[in-house]
């Protein structure tokens, strides 16, 4: 019994229980469809909520284990450089993990593994579901209050793998609170 009770306490510190809410609003960019006739689609804004749980929150380290979830968000494909009335969608929930450095800037890095749903809209609608791995970057500062700690901060995330008229690459602002 003392054999398992003394990990415990050594490891009770390490659980801070913290918790995150927060939303990322990022510009994304498509991979084009190098086909006869090549189709592009236009940059995007769009939103994601994402919920974090911290595992470790020790001194100026914190992991944490996340969930996100983008509703779908529209653009217009342009096959050749024309606009037609096709729309491509794009939406995604994602689980995944996070190591930040806390400091006056904290740094952080982690991956996600999306899965997304790619929706084309013309005539007729199609859709298709796919998962891959992102990469995740970000800097930010987050304000030293007492209980509730609100931050901010700018994110870099792309896809480690391709995917036809996929988002390639997502920069933004990600802001939220830790309680």
């Amino acid at each position: 019994m003392k054999k398992l009770v003394l990990p415990l306490l050594l490891v009770a510190p390490l659980a801070a229980q913290s918790f995150e809410l927060g939303l990322n609003v990022s510009r994304q960019t498509y991979q084009s469809r190098d086909t006869v006739p090549k189709v592009e689609a236009e940059d995007k804004t769009v939103v994601a909520a994402r919920a974090g749980y911290s595992l470790i929150d020790f001194g100026p380290a914190l992991f944490q284990v996340t969930a996100a979830y983008q509703p779908k968000a529209e653009t217009e494909l342009k096959p050749n450089g024309f606009l037609v009335p096709t729309k491509l969608g794009n939406e995604y929930w994602a689980v995944g993990a996070m190591f930040n450095f806390k400091a006056l800037v904290a740094f952080g890095a982690g991956v996600d593994y999306r899965f997304e749903t790619r929706t084309i809209t013309n005539v007729y609608s199609s859709s298709h579901t796919y998962s891959r791995p992102w990469a995740r970057v970000n800097a930010g500062y987050a304000f030293p209050t007492p209980i509730v700690k609100p931050f901010i901060g700018l994110e870099v995330a792309v896809p480690l793998t391709d995917e036809e008229l996929g988002p390639k690459l997502q920069i933004g602002v990600y802001g939220g609170i830790r309680f």
